[in-house]
């Protein structure tokens, strides 16, 4: 393996989206790391230089607590009640352009827009880029996509709070996760009734299980296929989990609950349910049995395994090294799932073994890595809320759509692929040449860049003598400020780290 950038800077771009201008790649990575990783800032739409965004309507705004979020979402629900029976009254040719109106820009493009404006513009500007990094890992994790569910206004909610468990246990951030509303009802698990529950059984044929989240939970979250569990344990967390369902403020009034996730005895499946061996029982609260399975899934070996691994897999090779993964297991099971703990015993792998492995940024991090690297600032408009007069059409949810990752819309619970090999096309690589020549020209003309910093970017990032080095001196011997950039930003050494 030919590597051509010190490893420090490596390290940098590894575990985070890079140095910014003028700053010197760590003395001490490990120090570098710790620092970035501790005290993240909060949640902020915020301009080039790292403050919040005075600038936004009201309801732009990030909906900082579930009271808002859900309140949020029953005007999405209010809405699109109210289009269908508008729509009945609408000429043909008027419908889209209604469904855009009320739906489209308010409850979709701008809600997405704000939390992908938020999410990136706080990496970029941060002082905290390790942790952020990190939390990418787990709201990929944790997958919730629209548009299932109409759950577009709770995805930014639930991802956001994810945050708040990043220093705690996995067991506790598993069982915030898992009860989110937004996940409730992007797996279905919303109207998940038991048969022998007391709804089910008066609504017999009309209500039913969906093993959506019963399955995820099992599959994606804890301990993956490879700790053999069977359909039989799939089934059973199922009943486990119905009942849990979401509260939306100003509906069915018969629910005494706060708005969002609630506990619903009359669709729980009353009795004892085994999973793996373990039997749980309605004793005490049918509500217990979840968060009994949640706590013994969490402190499971194969869920360890299984975490470890596919940490390994991001944040240092397709193939980590065993013993990376290793390491990783035996600080989960020794600190109980401490993520704090957990993180830092990624970031030694990723220090100890930086001369050894690689790993192709995705989209999001490679444009994170641009914005970061160059120290410009994000597009600051989305096509709902208009552009700054001169400012190119375009934004940050539509880069990352152009390069092939267009937050939110994931195609799969699962979430976006971490092995490299799975971002390796032409198409894909040719979207990301065509972005840095685009990009490349609008920080030329809006005078962000210039010789002297492109050539200071290419001497921290690149040994000297390789290939990449001297075609960047070459361009910018001959005045191609434009094509030296996006020369540098396409090069096997800042598109793998």
């Amino acid at each position: 393996m030919l590597l051509h950038s010190p490893p420090a800077s490596r390290f940098t771009r590894r575990i985070a989206f890079g140095l910014r201008p003028g700053e010197a790649p760590p003395v001490d990575p490990m120090q570098w790391a710790a620092e970035r990783l501790a005290s993240p800032e909060p949640m902020a739409i915020r301009d080039r230089h790292g403050r919040p965004r005075q600038d936004l309507p009201p309801w732009v705004e990030l909906k900082q607590d579930q009271q808002q979020a859900m309140a949020w979402f029953e005007s999405h629900l209010t809405a699109e009640q109210k289009l269908r029976e508008d729509l009945r009254m609408t000429p043909r040719e008027s419908s889209l352009q209604l469904r855009r109106d009320r739906i489209g820009v308010p409850f979709r493009q701008v809600e997405h827009w704000k939390e992908v404006q938020a999410r990136a513009s706080t990496a970029v500007t941060g002082d905290s880029p390790v942790f952020e990094k990190f939390w990418h890992f787990w709201t990929n994790h944790f997958m919730v996509a629209p548009p299932n569910q109409n759950v577009d206004t709770l995805i930014g909610p639930c991802q956001r709070m994810l945050r708040e468990h990043m220093s705690g246990s996995y067991r506790d951030m598993l069982w915030h996760a898992v009860t989110h509303p937004a996940m409730l009802l992007y797996l279905d698990n919303n109207r998940s009734t038991g048969p022998h529950s007391r709804i089910g059984k008066r609504r017999a044929g009309r209500e039913s299980i969906n093993e959506n989240l019963g399955r995820e939970l099992l599959e994606l979250f804890t301990l993956s296929p490879r700790a053999g569990y069977s359909q039989t344990d799939v089934e059973q967390a199922t009943l486990i989990l119905t009942g849990w369902r979401v509260h939306v403020p100003g509906r069915a009034a018969n629910i005494h609950a706060e708005p969002g996730t609630f506990f619903d005895a009359d669709r729980h499946e009353p009795g004892i349910q085994q999973v793996l061996g373990r039997n749980y029982s309605d004793e005490g609260s049918g509500s217990r049995k979840l968060r009994d399975l949640i706590t013994d899934l969490a402190h499971h070996p194969a869920t360890a395994a299984h975490l470890a691994r596919k940490l390994c897999v991001c944040f240092i090779d397709d193939n980590p090294p065993a013993a990376a993964i290793a390491h990783v297991q035996q600080r989960f099971l020794a600190c109980e799932g401490n993520l704090r703990e957990v993180h830092m015993a990624v970031i030694e792998m990723v220090w100890r073994h930086i001369d050894t492995t690689r790993k192709l940024s995705t989209p999001e991090s490679w444009l994170m890595q641009w914005h970061t690297m160059t120290g410009s600032g994000l597009p600051a408009g989305s096509a709902g809320l208009g552009f700054p007069p001169g400012q190119p059409r375009r934004d940050t949810t539509q880069m990352l759509r152009d390069l092939g990752q267009a937050l939110p819309w994931c195609p799969q619970p699962d979430g976006w692929p971490i092995r490299s090999a799975d971002w390796i096309s032409k198409e894909l690589l040719d979207r990301r040449v065509r972005h840095a020549l685009m990009v490349a020209d609008s920080l030329w003309r809006q005078g962000e860049i210039s010789e002297a910093s492109v050539m200071a970017m290419a001497d921290r990032e690149l040994f000297r003598h390789n290939l990449t080095h001297g075609m960047v001196r070459e361009a910018l011997s001959q005045g191609q400020i434009v094509r030296a950039l996006a020369l540098l930003m396409v090069s096997p050494e800042l598109l793998w780290s």
